[in-house]
């Protein structure tokens, strides 16, 4: 009983504390009308500590594309900005803006990352996906469906638009969603979750080139930690040549594969993404790809 009213009273005298040390509102309000000023349509908004997001999101949300909230890379954004309290930052290096409204701090720094030409996520309607088999190579159609939650041990959302390949197997499907990656980053992705040692594969037609086919990816943070499943291979083809290799283990994170194209800038090409793993079990892969451009260009 005496620690129960000790521990009372801790809270008691805590608790002004604890308010003193949170924004009020019309700091966080002060700090989103600057950024709602000046964010541009290739711009990030970041939060700092991370657990702040979703209050940035509650001012901010509106305005941020699915793209900007969960991007695979820098790549095709000009300015970062960052809200944050507490002495907290996701940057080492000095702002090109710095304001204060209250307790909640605004930066904003400029980037110098390559130029997207072509977002596969973007555009992954225009494929075609198709399931090798024994019997030869059979047609994913794109269906719209019944979303799916997603939650512990199934991974991310099922998208409602989506290349089924297997209605007995729902996980065995084709579609845009967000990962969330080893260190809990949401990723915007492609899911392509091998069905085994037969490729899966995605194939896009009259891609233009820059120059770099630039790929990420990962397995969900749920079976990810748990590093006990089979590896997943994502092998990448520019015109029937194999490109490139992406071998993703549990623990690896969000990989990068980067393949060198600027002796083909500026022409077109199609594009096979194949997965294959040798046990299908619990392989929740997601990536995301884009040609790229020097800013320069």
């Amino acid at each position: 009983m005496i620690l129960v009213a000790a521990l009372a009273a801790f809270e008691l005298l805590a608790h002004p504390l604890i308010l003193a040390a949170i924004p009020n509102d019309a700091s966080w309000i002060e700090a989103a009308e600057l950024i709602r000023a000046e964010l541009g349509p290739h711009d990030r908004v970041v939060a700092a500590p991370a657990w702040i997001d979703p209050i940035v999101r509650q001012h901010l949300g509106d305005l941020l594309s699915l793209r900007a909230v969960a991007p695979p890379d820098d790549a095709g954004f000009e300015r970062v900005w960052e809200v944050s309290i507490r002495g907290a930052s996701t940057r080492d290096d000095a702002p090109a803006l710095d304001e204060r409204f209250g307790d909640v701090r605004v930066r904003m720094w400029l980037l110098d990352a390559p130029r997207v030409v072509y977002d596969f996520v973007e555009h992954l309607e225009e494929a075609e996906v198709e399931l090798a088999t024994n019997a030869g190579a059979r047609s994913c159609p794109w269906v719209e469906a019944k979303p799916g939650r997603g939650g512990l041990e199934t991974g991310p959302m099922r998208p409602s638009a989506r290349f089924q390949c297997d209605r007995r197997r729902p996980w065995l499907y084709v579609g845009a969603t967000v990962l969330a990656d080893l260190e809990l980053q949401p990723r915007r992705c492609i899911w392509q979750h091998p069905a085994g040692e037969q490729p899966l594969r995605a194939i896009f037609s009259d891609v233009p080139l820059g120059d770099a086919l630039v790929v990420h990816g990962g397995i969900d943070y749920q079976v990810a930690r748990e590093r006990q499943y089979a590896p997943v291979t994502l092998r990448v083809w520019i015109d029937d040549t194999l490109a490139g290799e992406l071998v993703h283990r549990d623990g690896d994170g969000w990989s990068e594969l980067r393949i060198d194209t600027t002796g083909r800038a500026d022409e077109t090409a199609t594009i096979r993404f194949e997965t294959t793993t040798p046990k299908p079990t619990a392989r929740l892969f997601c990536y995301s790809a884009s040609t790229q451009a020097s800013s320069d260009d």
